[in-house]
């Protein structure tokens, strides 16, 4: 089982619990994802040096997690805060302003205005213009102005002020698809690792063996090679001759020596039997082998037709 087929099988369930999150919470649930796959990886394979270095490349994977650029479409909004003047920094509006200078000047013309007709009625003067007072109109309209420019003047400044202030915000969610893609992708580089790994464990033992059975001592295998002669001229008439065959076979299995029996024609045998007459044809001695390499050779009979 490879690291891919572990990831393969929870995929969706995945992708549904990164979907809509932010980075911290990805985060959480991509390292333990791996640390899941990790442990079923382990669970099933046998080489020690397969599941160290399987170990290793999930905790650099789990490391780069936080690496991955997996953004999704942003989102901008805006909040405005209403019902809270804010400081106004900077000049004063000019409308405003003028309105204000002319709010005052209509104001101290109206006290003016006031103070005449004061003066006017002390002195019991009946006419008005004789009295130097300016028209009816005018002393009517100036109170009416002031009063207008200083509610428009107020007007602006309160409009200023009481402008909501609007904070900008920006929200990025994870693309779910894009962050399993990401995952799968480092986990088919490890698979990769991995299988070398295997590989060449492999072929160290595969190398282990042969020296071991290349170094076995030719008089040994001599032993060996007539016992088992004679354990096969015994088979049809010693109980004991099949279970001493096995146990020789063990034995030699142990150090990476096959025993093998004659076929025929079998491609591959060529050299590895000497042929002799006999009536029934079959193995009289089997052939020793390691790694397709000739130890001792066999003694067989294809029988008289």
């Amino acid at each position: 089982m490879t690291l891919q087929s572990i990831f393969e099988q929870s995929r969706e369930r995945l992708t549904s619990a990164v979907s809509g999150t932010d980075t911290v919470s990805a985060i959480r649930i991509l390292t333990a994802e791996l640390d899941r796959i990790l442990y079923t990886f382990n669970d099933q394979e046998e080489n020690d040096r397969v599941r160290e270095a399987a170990g290793s490349m999930i905790q650099v994977a789990k490391a780069a997690c936080a690496l991955v650029d997996s953004s999704g479409e942003a989102t901008v909004y805006g909040r405005t805060e209403y019902g809270k003047a804010a400081p106004v920094k900077g000049k004063l509006p000019k409308p405003a302003l003028l309105l204000l200078i002319l709010g005052l000047i209509a104001a101290a013309v109206t006290l003016v205005g006031i103070q005449l007709l004061a003066g006017a009625a002390a002195a019991g003067s009946a006419d008005w213009q004789s009295a130097g007072l300016p028209p009816r109109w005018v002393l009517a309209g100036v109170p009416l102005l002031a009063m207008a420019a200083l509610f428009f003047a107020g007007l602006l400044f309160r409009r200023r002020k009481a402008g909501g202030k609007e904070t900008l915000y920006a929200e990025t969610k994870l693309d779910a698809d894009k962050v399993c893609s990401r995952l799968l992708s480092m986990i088919l580089v490890m698979d990769k690792c991995l299988e070398d790994i295997r590989n060449a464990a492999r072929q160290e033992e595969k190398n282990r063996l042969k020296e071991q059975a290349a170094a076995m001592d030719p008089a040994e295998l001599e032993l060996l090679s007539r016992l088992l002669e004679d354990a096969y001229a015994r088979k049809g008439t010693d109980e004991q001759a099949e279970e001493e065959i096995a146990q020789i076979r063990f034995y030699l299995h142990r150090k990476s020596v096959d025993v093998v029996d004659w076929t025929g024609d079998k491609p591959g045998q060529s050299g590895w039997f000497d042929m002799m007459p006999a009536f029934s044809g079959g193995t009289l001695r089997p052939a020793l082998i390691a790694d397709g390499v000739l130890l001792k050779k066999g003694l067989a009979s294809a029988g008289r037709g």
